[in-house]
């Protein structure tokens, strides 16, 4: 009689092997078979940590040295605390400099731009309590090339390309003619060069090798621009450059090989169309127009004219318009899959949302509407799958209201865009005291919730602005601090911490999470 194969009797660990490949339900319901199988997998570390990261929509980062026990642990103690909302320590990080008003959070570092704005300051984010064995925390910086540039925003690419990216302005008017001018002011009437420097942040910081060398433009007769956007995914560049206060110049939105020094295309639109700018995939990318209320999804394929598809906002009351539109979603897609080693894990890329700030123009000392929404990354490259063909339009009653949320963030402190991370968005209200307050889109984490923001067809319908209901039926948990704070100016949010600005005399406070 022929021998009956039974998978138990397969050799434990190739019994391992064979179950990762498996999502947690198929895992859940393998367990539920026989007792064998239940204890089996119950005891197997591996298949624990892959169904935690799966509930957690994280990715394991093979850079890291911890072994799997630590990594579950840290990713159990970090859903953990965000659901108690509870910091299990708090560290605060005193900024020893007079700071510019530029900033950004990726990769674990916290960046600040230097008053005179000639230099960027970075700090690594401690991942321990205070009194543990971790180095003493300390500022790193990174100066521009030129005694007579001054720096106007920057871009990170830390975990990818170990990338700054830093755009400059240099005045081409005589010294003397600005000298008794404000620096802002000074720029702003200046003719001059706008310059894109290639930076490795890793010290000893340097012209990046991957870089053929810095990237010039052709002078600029408008003074320094007052919008400047850039974003960096594998080998291309988005660079977005505006002069609000020209309005008759147009945006400017250039494509670029980075590595190369090559443009691959450029597109100019109406003055102040675009704010924003979010790569959805490594060839998908999406920009905001607030001219027109839409979101664009353009092809990152040379020789482009068009979005290949078009989403409308809500129609708008004749005579409002939109004033500013920006967006933003962490993390990043990458190229090439190179990972921060100090992260054992990941929020996941394809799962994040993005978050969207929408102002409306007011009158003077007139209160300013702001709203945020929310969309999931994921849903929207499957509306782009779902119409592939090049020129489609959406309205937004066709695509909208059962995939995002809108929320009224005029109560709410909206200076800073580092709010999201993964899944998660903070937000700090104006009012003190207050507390902290969390909105996690995780479908898992929404369904096993109690406090779920009820869905709603028009959350708005007596604000005046909208022509039609701005359906607002996304799922989302909302999750709020138990103690009150009340000199913070903002709080920003990455995949360990919850970092709180005090901007009067500016230091960092950071809530561990993980």
């Amino acid at each position: 009689m022929d021998h009956c194969f039974r998978l138990v009797d397969l050799p434990p660990e190739l019994l391992v092997h064979i179950f990762t490949f498996l999502p947690k339900d198929a895992i859940h319901c393998c367990r539920q078979t026989s007792r064998y199988l239940c204890e089996f997998i119950e005891s197997s570390i591996e298949l624990r940590y892959q169904v935690a990261r799966e509930l957690a929509y994280v990715t394991d980062n093979p850079a890291s040295i911890l072994p799997i026990s630590e990594r579950i642990a840290r990713l159990s103690a970090r859903e953990s605390g965000f659901s108690n909302m509870t910091p299990s320590w708090v560290r605060t990080i005193p900024v020893p400099f007079r700071t510019a008003g530029l900033y950004e959070l990726s990769g674990g570092l916290f960046w600040l731009g230097e008053s005179g704005r000639q230099a960027l300051r970075y700090v690594v984010l401690p991942t321990e309590p205070p009194g543990t064995s971790s180095p003493p925390i300390q500022w790193e910086r990174i100066a521009s090339s030129s005694s007579q540039s001054r720096i106007i925003d920057f871009g990170l690419a830390i975990d990818e390309h170990d990338l700054v990216v830093i755009a400059t302005f240099t005045p081409t008017a005589p010294v003397k003619q600005l000298e008794a001018l404000p620096l802002i002011q000074a720029l702003a009437v200046s003719p001059g060069v706008v310059k894109l420097e290639f930076v490795t942040v890793s010290s000893p910081s340097g012209p990046h090798p991957q870089a053929k060398g810095s990237i010039e433009f052709p002078p600029s007769h408008w003074g320094i621009p007052s919008a400047i956007i850039l974003e960096c995914v594998g080998d291309i560049l988005v660079f977005i450059v505006a002069y609000p206060r020209a309005p008759l110049v147009p945006d400017h939105v250039y494509i670029y090989n980075w590595k190369a020094g090559m443009l691959l295309w450029e597109l100019t639109a109406e003055n102040s169309t675009y704010f924003g700018a979010v790569f959805l995939s490594t060839d998908v990318l999406m920009l905001p127009n607030t001219t027109t209320a839409t979101l664009e999804l353009w092809l990152l394929t040379a020789g482009q004219t068009a979005p290949v598809l078009t989403l409308h906002l809500p129609r708008l009351v004749p005579g409002t318009r939109i004033a500013n539109m920006t967006a933003r979603g962490e993390p990043n897609p990458s190229v090439s899959g190179r990972k921060n080693p100090r992260m054992p894990f990941h929020s996941s890329v394809e799962d994040s949302i993005i978050v969207f700030n929408i102002t409306f123009p007011a009158p003077p000392n007139v209160f300013t509407p702001v709203f945020l929404f929310f969309v999931h990354r994921r849903t929207l490259l499957s509306l782009l799958a779902a119409h592939p063909t090049p020129g489609d339009a959406l309205n937004y009653a066709d695509w909208g209201p059962d995939i995002c949320r809108w929320i009224n963030a005029g109560g709410l402190v909206t200076d800073w865009i580092t709010t999201t991370s993964g899944q998660r968005c903070i937000a700090l209200p104006v009012r003190e005291p207050a507390s902290f307050l969390v909105l996690d889109f995780n479908p898992l984490t929404v369904h096993a919730a109690s406090s779920v923001l009820p869905a709603e067809d028009d959350p708005f319908e007596d604000y005046g602005i909208w022509a039609e209901a701005v359906g607002s039926r996304l799922p989302v948990h909302v999750m709020s601090s138990r103690q009150q704070y009340n000199s913070y100016n903002g709080v920003s949010l990455d995949d360990a911490r919850i970092i709180a600005f005090k901007v009067r005399f500016f230091f960092l406070s950071l809530s561990r999470r993980c």
